[in-house]
């Protein structure tokens, strides 16, 4: 009898154990919810192809110098390491999770790394290797905002789709070719490229657009009650608009391709026959060259604007983002990108 009741005991002993860490478990594989105003990236990084993203004390990049693997590092450019053989761009993130745009195949370890393709994912910071396809398209844009994941569509017909971050509500929003990046207040601020070019915004939680100008405005970035962005209209010169009273100022009469604003400044650049990449005050003073000839990838940190000249993807150049304008190379990053392939060849 006795040994009966040892016999059960540990039975339900084993049930609860196993029970326990089937709860763990699941616990532990459940996406949390993020809290109200989250957004994945700034929307100056994301019209430049999201290759930076700083969050929680550390910038995750694309190491150009390395096929564009994912990488991450302090601020100051410090504590670098690889986190994964992935091509990434679009990067987003979260308190727990990055989200990014693959065009290809990972070469990582993994199951998530062998079987990814060109597709939206969501990947733990603390273990890169765990990798979940939320949407397998062709895309581009990808913006986390809240607790949901949006997209630019060309698989079938060009449009904008959202996902959930748990990947389990999928859903298109607009059949429009839209840039869905620059949002505030649960809003997204974009141009009405099917009628007018003027600039709208969608709200998010009701899936309703309304007009905010009637002001062509390419990429917008909103900033509080100002917009920044390219004039279609006026030699796509660089302007700033005012949404409560509808006032437009413009801060260079020259033609603009891209643009991204940080706290103090707007970097953005110019185009025709001397190019150049410049930055000015929000306010429009202190208008300064920060180099000549044709650039793109425009990102920003807290401590540096990232930048390739034009159809290329290295050499990266930085400058201090604040401070003075002071041109060098990212050279951490090409000596990071050589010592992994050292430590491979071994």
């Amino acid at each position: 009898m006795k040994k009966k009741v040892i016999t059960i005991i540990c039975i339900i002993c084993a049930v609860l154990i196993c029970a326990s860490l089937g709860i763990m478990s699941a616990l532990s594989k459940r996406v949390p919810q993020n809290p109200a105003g989250t957004v994945g990236n700034t929307a100056g990084n994301l019209y430049n192809n999201g290759l930076f993203c700083e969050n929680d004390g550390y910038v995750y990049f694309a190491n150009a110098y390395d096929s564009s693997s994912l990488y991450r590092m302090r601020p100051d450019e410090s504590e670098m390491e690889k986190m994964a053989y992935t091509e990434v761009t679009s990067l987003n993130a979260d308190g727990k999770y990055l989200y990014y745009y693959q065009g290809g195949s990972g070469s990582g370890t993994g199951l998530g790394f062998v079987l990814s393709t060109t597709g939206i994912y969501r990947v733990n910071k603390s273990k890169p290797s765990d990798a979940t396809c939320l949407d397998r398209v062709n895309g581009k844009y990808v913006l986390l905002a809240d607790n949901d994941v949006y997209y630019t569509c060309s698989s079938d017909e060009v449009s904008l789709k959202k996902v959930s971050t748990d990947g389990k509500n999928k859903e298109t929003l607009l059949a429009l070719d839209i840039l869905p990046v620059s949002v505030q207040n649960s809003t997204f601020y974009y141009l009405n490229n099917e009628e007018n070019l003027h600039l709208m915004a969608l709200d998010l939680r009701t899936n309703t657009s309304r007009q905010v100008l009637a002001e062509d405005v390419y990429m917008p970035i909103i900033e509080g009650n100002m917009v920044y962005g390219i004039d279609i209209h006026d030699n796509y010169s660089l302007i700033s608009l005012n949404t409560t009273d509808g006032s437009k100022t413009r801060l260079d009469t020259g033609r603009i391709d891209l643009l991204n604003v940080t706290d103090n400044y707007i970097y953005y650049q110019t185009s025709g026959s001397s190019p150049q990449l410049k930055r000015i005050r929000r306010d429009g003073s202190g208008m300064e060259v920060v180099a000549d000839g044709a650039y793109s990838n425009i990102n920003a940190t807290s401590q540096y604007i990232y930048f390739t000249q034009f159809g290329t993807s290295t050499p990266v150049y930085k400058t201090p983002t604040g401070a003075p304008v002071n041109v060098t190379t990212f050279d951490r990053a090409s000596q990071a990108a050589i010592a992994e392939f050292n430590k491979n060849k071994k």
